[in-house]
C-alpha cells in the first residue's frame, strides 16, 4: 500500500509498505489508460468526439456496452466514461485497439513510470495463462493521482477533466466504506480472483487531500481482504483528519 498527502506540487509521505512490489494490474490498469488518452487528446492525435465503432469481442465482464446497440458508433468520451463510471471493459478494449498497447506504454515510459505497463485487454484469459499481464505499482499509481492533483501530468484543464472521469466511478466497495459521504473521491477499483485493488484520491471535508493506494492478494475470501482495506482506509482517514483539526491553519 501506498499513502500520502498531496497539496498543489508538494507531497508528505504517510505510509508505504511493498509499494513498488509489481502487481497484476485489473481494472487499475484503466487509470493510466486514461491518462494516455489524456495526453493523446492534448497532442492532437485523439478528440474526445472522435467517434469510434465497436470492433473488438464483447468481453463479458463488467460493463454495459456488450448490452447496447454496437451497431453505432460512441465517442472517446463515452468510452471513457462508461470505463471510468461502471468499469466497462469492452470500452476499455477499444481503446486500447484504436491506441495501441506499443504507443500507451510508450506515453507511460516517457512519464516515468517503469511498471505500469499494458500488455493485455480485459478478460483476456488466454493471454493471462501465458502469463502476460497488465502491471502496477501502488507506489506508481498513487504517484499519478497525486501528480493528476497537482495538474503536473497534463495542462490543468486536462488535469481537471481527468479527474472528473474519474470521480463519477460507480464502484466503490473497498477504501470508500468507512470514509464520510462528505468527502470526494476520484479513483478506481479493481479485483480478480485472489486479489483487490483500490487506488483513490480523497478529499477530506474542508480539508486536505491524500491519494491511497491498497492492494491485496493471497487471500482465500473476497471478504477479509475487504475488512482489511476498509481497516487501512479508516485509519488513514482519521489520521489525516485529526492532523486537519488539530492544524486549522
Amino acid at each position: 500500500m501506498h499513502a500520502e498527502l498531496v497539496s498543489g506540487e508538494d507531497r508528505c509521505l504517510i505510509f508505504s509498505q511493498n509499494s513498488s512490489l509489481p502487481f497484476g494490474a485489473a481494472s487499475i490498469i484503466k487509470i493510466p489508460l486514461l491518462v494516455c488518452v489524456g495526453q493523446l487528446v492534448e497532442a492532437g492525435e485523439l478528440a474526445w468526439d472522435l467517434p469510434l465503432r465497436l470492433t473488438v469481442p464483447a468481453p463479458h465482464g463488467t460493463g454495459l456496452l456488450e448490452h447496447l446497440d454496437n451497431a453505432r458508433p460512441w465517442s472517446v468520451q463515452d468510452l471513457c466514461v462508461m470505463m471510468m463510471g461502471v468499469s466497462d471493459n469492452m470500452a476499455c478494449n477499444q481503446l486500447i485497439e484504436e491506441v495501441g498497447m506499443e504507443r500507451l506504454n510508450a506515453i507511460l515510459r516517457g512519464l516515468g513510470y517503469r511498471v505500469s505497463t499494458i500488455r493485455r485487454r480485459m478478460m483476456d484469459r488466454e493471454t493471462l495463462v501465458r502469463g502476460v499481464d497488465n502491471t502496477v505499482t501502488a507506489e506508481e499509481i498513487a504517484e499519478m493521482l497525486a501528480q493528476l492533483y497537482a495538474h503536473r501530468l497534463v495542462s490543468n484543464a486536462m488535469s481537471e477533466r481527468i479527474l472528473g472521469y474519474l470521480r463519477v466511478n460507480q464502484l466503490r466497495d473497498l477504501i470508500a466504506w468507512p470514509v464520510p459521504g462528505s468527502a470526494v473521491l476520484a479513483g478506481k477499483t479493481g479485483g480478480m480472483p485472489g486479489s483487490l485493488l483500490d487506488a483513490e484520491l480523497i478529499t477530506v471535508s474542508g480539508g486536505p487531500t491524500y491519494s491511497l493506494c491498497v492492494f491485496a492478494s493471497g487471500f482465500e475470501r473476497a471478504s477479509r481482504a475487504k475488512g482489511v482495506i476498509a481497516e487501512v482506509s479508516e485509519i488513514v482517514y482519521a489520521a489525516v483528519s485529526a492532523g486537519n483539526s488539530s492544524n486549522p491553519g
